[in-house]
């Protein structure tokens, strides 16, 4: 399959857009018509049970450097797993750079040539400059990346919006992930961030509702779960060297000393012996759930039917 520089592939996930995804097309079409590259629009309609499907089938760009794609999945699987099957198409284009964006406006077009003028680097990266949450939302989500920062000891300043090249889309598809953005930050790799605010939505409300960011929250640390786990291990260790350090002081003033046992000490041991418990239960569970989940390789599996220029093409 030959590889073309000039060719970009722009994924977009879609869930019950309704009106908003064609008003996201048309200014999406607008900022691209000027543009010296050639774009396929990729929209993945993750099972929508409104009339969402049926506007795509019936747009059509007017510019000829762009063509749209709608691939139609079969059941609704969520905003990330919405993305890897738009990587799955994608693995049949001949673009060499693929861009990923929400459909619903907040991703702004006018930061596409922003990304563009990095297409040497692997993974470019949308910085947001501010949100326009309410204050108790965004005090949240600031809570959520200092937790993440803690955690894992990366930054999570930006969300799904991004460049990146064909290597880091099949390492994608490779390994899968939980969390697209905190896949990102895992990557050893060139990477390069651009700033651009949060626009506004096309219309209707957001669905990142509070309950939403908790779930989000979670899979971007599923994405460091061998991480999080080694520390668990890492606390086994520390806490077993300090009960044998403790036995061992029990045990010295008990058979050489022949001095009386601090109350305190049997207590810190009781302690110890919890924290170890604890620590060594957590570590065994996350071994177990980690080869459960490398095992998993159902999302692998295409599950969706492709439409072209409003027609439907191809099952799959």
């Amino acid at each position: 399959m030959s590889i073309t520089w000039s060719k970009i592939t722009i994924i977009t996930p879609c869930y019950n857009e309704h009106v908003i995804v064609i008003k996201f097309l048309a200014a999406l079409e607008q900022m691209l018509a000027t543009l010296p590259y050639t774009f396929e629009i990729v929209v993945v309609n993750d099972c929508s049970n409104d009339n969402t499907l049926s506007l795509l089938k019936n747009f059509h760009f007017n510019s000829s450097n762009i063509s749209l794609t709608i691939i139609n999945l079969q059941y609704n699987v969520g905003h990330q797993a919405a993305i890897y099957q738009g990587f799955i198409y994608a693995q049949t284009s001949a673009s060499n750079h693929f861009i990923v964006m929400d459909s619903d406006g907040e991703d702004a077009p006018g930061a596409i040539p922003l990304l563009l003028a990095h297409v040497d680097t692997d993974i470019v990266n949308v910085v947001r400059s501010h949100r326009r949450e309410s204050l108790f939302f965004k005090f949240c989500y600031q809570i959520y990346k200092i937790l993440f920062r803690l955690i894992t000891g990366k930054r999570m300043n930006f969300g799904n919006f991004c460049l990146i090249s064909r290597r880091v889309m099949e390492q994608a598809i490779f390994t899968g992930f939980p969390h697209f953005a905190s896949f990102l930050s895992k990557q050893k790799c060139a990477t390069k961030y651009i700033i651009s605010p949060k626009e506004e939505r096309l219309g209707g409300q957001s669905k990142m509702g509070y309950k939403k960011l908790f779930y989000h929250a979670i899979k971007s640390f599923m994405e460091y779960g061998t991480d999080i786990f080694l520390l668990f291990f890492k606390g086994f260790i520390v806490c077993m060297l300090l009960l044998l350090c403790c036995i061992g002081d029990v045990l010295y003033h008990k058979f050489i000393t022949h001095t009386s046992i601090q109350q305190w000490m049997g207590i810190t041991i009781i302690g110890l012996i919890n924290l170890c418990v604890l620590c060594g239960g957590f570590f065994a569970i996350g071994l177990l759930l980690i080869h459960l989940y490398k095992q998993n390789t159902h999302f692998k599996t295409p599950i969706y039917e492709l439409c072209s220029d409003g027609d439907t093409k191809e099952t799959i």
